[in-house]
């Protein structure tokens, strides 16, 4: 087994080599970022004492081009309607098992619930980058503003 050392190595190369970090379907150097991505999400305590800061420092981004599966208006727009209902924007994973070898039972990824789920989440993995003045996908100083004043709390990692 290849340690994280060498793939974070393996990583650098290549973000040198191209000037962009490598998509999640590269082979097994994709299959690793997919999986640093992963513990981020589910804001692994060790993970994120360790490892993630290592990534942070050199700009890693946490959210991929394109993950969120909806376009800014259309989250916002979900984003508030849950809110309205909910008196709060924690919106909970549809499916709790997600990510775990038992259990892990099906949830409809194209469903509105996990939809938003989804790209809230990666709002918060946005943030943390916006936070460090890089760039944050679709995040901006505009956009985290109107999070904000609507009550939206992002996560403090």
């Amino acid at each position: 087994m290849v340690s994280w050392e060498s793939r974070f190595m393996e990583l650098m190369d290549y973000y040198e080599t191209n000037g962009r970090w490598p998509s999640q379907s590269m082979g097994t150097l994709g299959e690793w970022v997919h999986k640093q991505r992963g513990f981020y999400a589910r804001n692994d305590k060790n993970y994120m004492k360790d490892k993630a800061p290592r990534l942070d420092e050199v700009g890693f981004e946490w959210t991929p081009r394109g993950n969120t599966r909806l376009k800014w208006d259309e989250g916002f727009e979900l984003l508030m309607a849950f809110g309205r209902v909910n008196r709060h924007f924690k919106v909970p994973n549809p499916n709790p098992n997600e990510g775990k070898e038992e259990g892990g039972g099906q949830v409809d990824r194209k469903s509105d619930a996990y939809r938003l789920y989804r790209w809230v989440e990666s709002l918060h993995g946005m943030y943390r980058s916006y936070k460090l003045g890089r760039q944050s996908g679709s995040l901006n100083d505009e956009r985290v503003l109107l999070l904000i004043e609507h009550g939206f709390v992002f996560r403090d990692h």
